[in-house]
């Protein structure tokens, strides 16, 4: 039973994110959102074409969903259910990732079948947007880092297509490898010497991607500065807000990993969300717990140490600008990825690339 089950849930999983297509289109249908920008709701396009949208960001959604609304006059309906479809097949991959990897350990499945069907991901992932174009390339980069295959070629144009929707997330993710790598990566002089130039080409890069998106003229971080405080301020004005910026700093990323708080606002999509923030919450004190208990047996591999800085990279490049439950939701979103290698690695020690907790 338990066999059949497992050979099943991947149609279930998958059936189960197309759902959430639906959801997204009727949300949008009532509250608008980026989506409706997206797919040029309103818009007069006789004036605009399709090389108007080779640009980074924005641009890039806009680039794939203009031949869908201009050429093939395709109904919103349909362009959440394709956009779903995109992502869906990278949430197909991290449960064949978990189940591969920890087919023998009784725990693994079961808590990896809880985190994938978490609904805040399938939501904001179902939607026409950046979230949905992102997630896939998550997946494959962050597969890629647990196998320890750094030259990948999907992995670096995965890298490359993060880079050019969401430079900053990309800025993040370099971080967070170049650190694991130099750490644990027992690498030699000249591959060091590789990494570090590559490492500075993406970086200079990435820098030069945000100065265009972001309009630049002065100083890049005072421009990102400027950008902050300016968001927090309107974010003031939502029914979402939440202080961030009156909290230290701990409760800041406790903030984001873990709230809203079930039933610390009233309505029914809160107390979803609440519920799936306390499961995350004990799934964390379950690895937190073992960690101390176990701290000298503890090994770091790349992939663990990439996903814990990363985590902690994202959230605090977030926490300063994200004062709304909802943008925090949306950028919790693409973590699953990260969340999941850090699980396998966590309730199967006995996988190639891990923790060595014993």
């Amino acid at each position: 039973m338990k066999i059949r089950l497992i050979r099943y849930f991947p149609y279930f999983l998958f059936f189960y994110h197309l759902l959430f297509a639906c959801i997204a289109y009727d949300y949008v249908n009532r509250n608008n959102g980026d989506a409706v920008q997206y797919w040029f709701v309103g818009k007069n396009l006789n004036a605009i074409r399709w090389s108007d949208f080779l640009g980074p960001g924005t641009d890039a959604v806009k680039l794939i969903t203009y031949p869908l609304v201009v050429f093939l006059k395709m109904p919103p309906l349909l362009g959440c259910v394709l956009f779903s479809m995109l992502s869906g097949y990278g949430f197909i991959r991290l449960w064949n990732l978990a189940k591969n990897t920890g087919n023998q350990h009784k725990y693994l499945p079961v808590v990896s079948a809880l985190i994938l069907l978490l609904p805040n991901a399938h939501f904001w992932t179902s939607l026409i947007g950046k979230e949905s174009l992102l997630f896939l390339p998550m997946v494959l980069l962050t597969e890629m880092i647990y196998k320890e295959k750094y030259y990948s070629v999907v992995g670096f144009i995965s890298l490359l297509i993060i880079a050019w929707i969401r430079p900053h997330l990309a800025f993040v993710i370099v971080l967070a490898l170049g650190i694991a790598l130099f750490w644990k990566g027992n690498l030699n002089r000249k591959a060091k010497t590789l990494w570090l130039a590559a490492g500075f080409l993406a970086v200079t890069g990435l820098c030069f991607l945000l100065q265009k998106l972001t309009h630049a003229q002065e100083s890049l971080f005072l421009k990102i500065q400027n950008l902050y405080a300016a968001h927090n301020l309107k974010l003031k004005n939502t029914a979402a807000y939440v202080p961030l910026e009156d909290y230290v700093y701990p409760y800041k990323i406790f903030t984001f990993f873990f709230r809203p708080f079930p039933f610390e606002k009233e309505g029914m999509v809160y107390a979803i969300v609440g519920a799936e923030g306390l499961i995350g919450f004990l799934v964390f004190g379950l690895i937190f717990y073992t960690a101390v208990r176990c701290y000298q047996n503890i090994s770091w591999s790349v992939s663990g140490l990439f996903s814990l800085i990363l985590l902690m990279a994202y959230a605090t490049m977030y926490v300063y600008a994200y004062a709304n439950f909802g943008m925090i939701l949306r950028a919790r979103a693409l973590l699953i990825p990260v969340i999941l290698i850090v699980v396998i690695q966590f309730f199967c020690p006995t996988a190639p690339n891990r923790f060595k907790r014993f």
